[in-house]
């Protein structure tokens, strides 16, 4: 029992520890602030702020040469008719998307301290739907 509680509390320690080490007040005030964007925190994919480097912001994104916008769409608007493309209301999706997406980069880039906004492909989102991707 002793054994157990030691590696509770060590396993405890340790994640505290990482989070203490990984925890940046200022990207959770830029997510905070994202949030507060009516159009952006209701879109069904949350662009997120996941870290800064010395004025470049990393922001989460579901677009990359590695998922089609298609896969995307599939997954937050399954109602459309993907087979086709060049449908209007596919169309106008991707348009929506891409409008929030720059939302989202211009907001983050207005602040004082950011200078540049890189995007990485939020694996993780698409895990949670079964997609995994190398």
């Amino acid at each position: 029992m002793k054994k157990y509680r030691l590696f509770i509390v060590t396993l405890i320690t340790v994640l505290v520890g990482y989070w203490y080490v990984n925890f940046d007040p200022r990207v959770n005030a830029l997510n905070e602030m994202l949030l507060q964007d009516t159009e952006i925190a209701q879109y069904p994919y949350q662009f997120k702020v996941l870290k800064l480097e010395n004025g470049t912001a990393v922001l989460s994104s579901p677009r990359s040469s590695k998922v089609s916008v298609l896969k995307f769409l599939s997954i937050i608007k399954p109602e459309l008719p993907l087979h086709n493309p060049d449908n209007p209301d596919v169309i106008a999706a991707q348009k929506e998307m891409a409008k929030i997406q720059q939302k989202a980069k211009k907001l983050v880039l207005a602040q004082s301290d950011i200078h540049k906004i890189t995007w990485t492909l939020d694996k993780a989102w698409f895990a949670d739907y079964g997609i995994l991707i190398d």
